[in-house]
């Protein structure tokens, strides 16, 4: 479950939360929300711990990588394989 949907599921509103944490602003909250802020892990944790674990630090992630592909993905362009491929041959164990 993403942080807004959690939000939403418990009737509060972005300054509600806002306030519980601390923030700024009600808008600051809901760039997490988006995925356009990065949390810091302390305040990860306490969205984990609130949510009562329906929220996730990989929920987190998520919605961040979801808010990156939309708003940047040349982020997430393909470098050549050469340019990633170690030199020489790959160890194979066993």
């Amino acid at each position: 479950m993403n942080l807004k949907q959690w939000r939403l599921t418990q009737g509060k509103t972005l300054g509600d939360c806002a306030r519980h944490f601390g923030l700024k602003s009600a808008r600051t909250y809901q760039r997490y929300e988006t995925g356009e802020n990065r949390p810091d892990a302390d305040l990860v944790d306490a969205f984990v711990r609130l949510s009562g674990g329906a929220v996730t630090a990989l929920d987190m992630h998520q919605t961040r990588l979801e808010w990156l592909r939309m708003n940047h993905p040349e982020k997430f362009s393909c470098l050549p394989v050469a340019a990633c491929a170690a030199p020489g041959p790959v160890p194979h164990p066993g």
